[in-house]
């Protein structure tokens, strides 16, 4: 009996694949098509590459599709079975994935494909597609991470600076209302006064630095979902 089309049992967007900007080519989701052969075995699938470290790419992929698939694990690759899911007879999915150091500027390489054996030849072209879905499911869910982490940073040093302005903005306060009381100090407070406002000039300037990097943060985050 044929294999009936099968959705993964995982919800899966189709998203924008196309190139992020050049400030943003650390996220991006191109993925293409490829055949390539593992232990002497052919497969047509798909590949798309990281700039983050193996060792980095490799445990999220290891997490993602732990929590998605069953995993037998072939030491050279991995093969990941899609349980059959809701009431249709459909039968599992399976999929190997690979993932290696790339020689070009030390990108991470990963990629998949269908596993065709018992898959009727009318339903291969359809269902080869997932697995080019999956990946493109594990970049946003991974970037969309990465990003987020990094607007949460950007967000609490904006605090931190913001505070010690603060400090800084109330201690002068303070000095000018007692150089008022106090016209004999007038030197002394002075000095302490134009330093403390140079520091919140420095300051102005780290939280402008900081709006800026948080703004394209945030913007690399929309091109991602």
């Amino acid at each position: 009996m044929k294999k009936k089309l099968f959705l993964l049992f995982f919800s899966i967007v189709i998203i924008y694949g196309g190139n992020l900007p050049a400030s943003a080519q650390t996220y991006s989701l191109a993925i293409s098509p490829q055949s390539f052969t593992i232990d002497g075995q052919s497969f047509s699938g798909y590949s798309t590459t990281f700039v983050q470290p193996f060792e980095v790419i490799n445990k999220e992929w290891w997490r993602y599709v732990k929590s998605r698939t069953v995993i037998f694990n072939k030491k050279t690759h991995l093969e990941l079975t899609v349980p059959a899911q809701g009431k249709e007879a459909n039968e599992p999915l399976k999929f190997v994935s690979q993932l290696y150091e790339g020689k070009k500027h030390k990108q991470t390489v990963l990629r998949m494909a269908l596993i065709t054996d018992g898959v009727a030849t009318d339903q291969v072209a359809d269902l080869k597609k997932q697995a080019q879905y999956l990946m493109k499911d594990f970049k946003v869910n991974y970037f969309t991470e990465v990003v987020q982490e990094k607007i949460l940073e950007k967000e609490s040093d904006a605090k931190d600076i913001s505070m010690e302005m603060d400090k800084y903005l109330l201690e002068n306060s303070k000095i000018k209302t007692r150089m008022e009381k106090k016209p004999e100090e007038k030197n002394t407070l002075s000095q302490t006064l134009r330093s403390n406002t140079n520091k919140i000039e420095k300051l102005q300037s780290q939280l402008q630095a900081n709006q800026k990097q948080l703004a394209q943060l945030k913007k690399e985050l929309t091109l991602i979902k």
